[in-house]
């Protein structure tokens, strides 16, 4: 422990490293960043102010993604990397920028669909903790989804008008073969939210194992996606940054599409991916740039991508 006052080891802090970054780790971080970054200071002073300087000072400071979205997709990151001690640090962070302990968990459940369930499920008892010990438990008891979710809710008339066009008699004619071997609150979520992805893997799992395809629609787009809990842009711009901590490049392309196509703009999708940088490195996230650049072209919005004038 440092000799003074929390306010002079602030104080001294902000001289040395700017009170800009360090007021904004505070901001962000009540609860260890003061330790943190002494711990930094005593080991490597030079790393410590270049560090900031790109962190708290600089990415974290950047206006591109509302905060309470970026903390969210970094939540979901940090489960996909197994930083369940990261997790727990910046659960209250996200907290403070207006995300609910509902919204919260929700973001570590549903990665449950690319991480599985024991990964998830360590994500959600660490999440869990932290609500505990802020006090903040009964707001997840008390906004429980009921038993049968929304379902209740759901309308097949309502949402066959939110599906995209067909774009030909033979997509037309597989849609209504989908609904009526698998039911509609799986296939209607997938058209509605992806039917810019291809069908081949849905048509070999039909070939080869339409029972697992059966368990698979109802669970993931009968059930998990539509609950409602956070809104599709922020649930496809947080799985766009946990296919980026995945380094998983065919789904990361597809929710860029999705994320997109359901609301986010493409300098949101590239502030999730700047973000990353701090967590996942620079390799993943230069690749993921040129994809990125790649399929806004091809969506015919690629001016929206370029830096404001």
């Amino acid at each position: 422990m440092t000799a003074g006052t929390k306010a002079e080891r602030l104080a001294r802090l902000g001289r040395k490293y700017g009170a800009a970054a360090i007021e904004n780790g505070m901001r962000l971080r009540p609860d260890d960043f003061l330790d943190e970054i002494e711990w930094r200071d005593r080991i490597d002073p030079h790393f410590t102010r270049s560090w900031l300087e790109f962190t708290y000072g600089g990415l974290f400071a950047r206006k591109g993604l509302d905060e309470r979205t970026r903390l969210l997709v970094a939540l979901g990151q940090f489960v996909a990397m197994g930083e369940l001690e990261e997790l727990e640090r910046q659960i209250p962070g996200a907290l403070s920028a207006g995300a609910t302990p509902r919204e919260v968990l929700e973001i570590v459940l549903q990665t449950t669909v690319y991480l599985g369930h024991l990964r998830a499920s360590r994500g959600a008892r660490a999440c869990v903790k932290v609500l505990e010990r802020l006090g903040r438990l009964d707001e997840i008891t008390s906004t429980r989804l009921p038993l049968e979710g929304r379902m209740p809710e759901r309308s097949l008339a309502a949402e066959r008008m939110k599906w995209p066009a067909a774009k030909s008699a033979e997509e037309a004619a597989w849609r209504e073969r989908m609904v009526g071997k698998y039911g509609w609150k799986g296939v209607s979520t997938r058209l509605r939210t992806q039917a810019h992805q291809s069908n081949d893997a849905i048509n070999i799992y039909d070939r080869v194992d339409p029972h697992f395809l059966g368990l698979w629609f109802d669970f993931i787009y009968g059930e998990l996606y539509p609950r409602g809990i956070v809104d599709d842009r922020t649930r496809l711009l947080m799985m766009v940054g946990v296919c980026l901590a995945l380094n998983e490049p065919v789904q990361m392309e597809n929710h860029f599409r999705g994320a997109i196509l359901l609301g986010a703009k493409p300098r949101e999708v590239l502030e999730v991916i700047l973000q990353s940088t701090t967590y996942c490195g620079m390799p993943t996230t230069i690749q993921t740039v040129r994809v990125l650049d790649r399929v806004v072209k091809d969506m015919n919005r690629g001016s929206e991508l370029d830096a404001p004038a």
